[in-house]
């Protein structure tokens, strides 16, 4: 199983998750059911409502979020290829509490309760593993709670480049394909805290904008930088 690390904090938590059942991907096509094409848009789950069944991610890209009251989109994460998403769904009798929603076209398998259970009762490794796999989202939302709580706003932008560097579809294109609207979404802070934030980071060469695109220009600055505000905190 992938593990994921953060080599900036020593946390066990990123924002895109990839691959983590790779191994088992043959595994869960075989002993599960048939392949279900979703167009992008589509919500596989819904916050506050109830969610029939996991989902096994075979291509394409999820997006995990929350909505307020008033209509504010706060994201969570994302998942690729090769993940288990919607894991509300293993409480079958309770709601949702997030949103899963294709930002592409997507290819899955259903995963029901009784196929969870079905799998890991054929093989003991899937199921470390699956706890493991929930372990390690638990760690994201422990992490990202504290950072949301208790960091600044340049702070938490930074721990989020740093973490989405490490995902393989940063070390992909090399680049962070989001808007600052995504990006302000992505910290829980406002649109102009954030574009303060990316002018301060670009005026220190840190980083620099392009429409949609966030490059990174200096990891060494982005490292010291995180540095710093670590030694501040203590």
């Amino acid at each position: 199983m992938n593990s994921v690390k953060n080599e900036f904090n020593g946390s066990s938590s990123q924002y895109v998750i990839e691959d983590n059942f790779a191994s088992y991907r043959a595994f869960i096509l075989e002993n599960c059911g048939k392949i279900i094409e979703f167009p992008a848009g589509t919500c596989l789950s819904r916050g506050g409502q109830p969610v029939k069944c996991m989902y096994f991610l075979l291509n394409g890209t999820v997006k995990i979020y929350t909505v307020n009251i008033d209509g504010y989109v706060r994201l969570l994460g994302y998942h690729k290829k090769n993940t288990i998403f919607v894991l509300d769904g293993l409480r079958q009798d309770q709601n949702a509490i997030v949103t899963s929603e294709a930002v592409s076209n997507i290819r899955v398998v259903e995963l029901s309760l009784q196929d969870i259970r079905r799998l890991c009762k054929k093989n003991y490794e899937f199921f470390f593993d699956l706890l493991l796999y929930y372990c390690d989202v638990l760690r994201l939302m422990c992490f990202d709670a504290e950072s949301q709580s208790i960091d600044g706003v340049d702070t938490r932008l930074a721990n989020f480049i740093a973490l989405y560097m490490q995902s393989e579809n940063y070390r992909r294109i090399r680049y962070i394909p989001m808007s600052q609207d995504n990006l302000a979404s992505a910290i829980n802070a406002s649109r102009i805290q954030t574009a303060r934030v990316c002018a301060k980071f670009k005026q220190e060469g840190i980083i620099s904008i392009e429409k949609r695109k966030l490059i990174i220009n200096d990891e060494n600055k982005l490292r010291k930088f995180q540095a710093k505000r670590n030694e501040e905190q203590c």
